[in-house]
């Protein structure tokens, strides 16, 4: 009984501890995190759509020597 006691008091100061803390914005740079992520998604679209054009290709050259 004594050891919950103690857990719930430490779990209590270290409750209230974390609540008085003053939190101050932070400034990041999201816009350059931000811009080379969609750098980054855009160039992998790229390479989708060449993916899918290739692989197009291939299907119609398939297509086409089954004839």
């Amino acid at each position: 009984m004594k050891h919950i006691i103690k857990i719930a008091a430490m779990l209590a100061l270290m409750t209230m501890a974390a609540c008085g803390q003053d939190d101050k914005p932070v400034k990041t740079t999201d816009t350059d995190l931000l811009k080379t992520q969609r750098d980054a998604l855009e160039q992998a679209k790229q390479v989708e759509k060449v993916l899918e054009d290739a692989a197009a290709q291939q299907r119609q050259d398939i297509g086409q020597s089954t004839q």
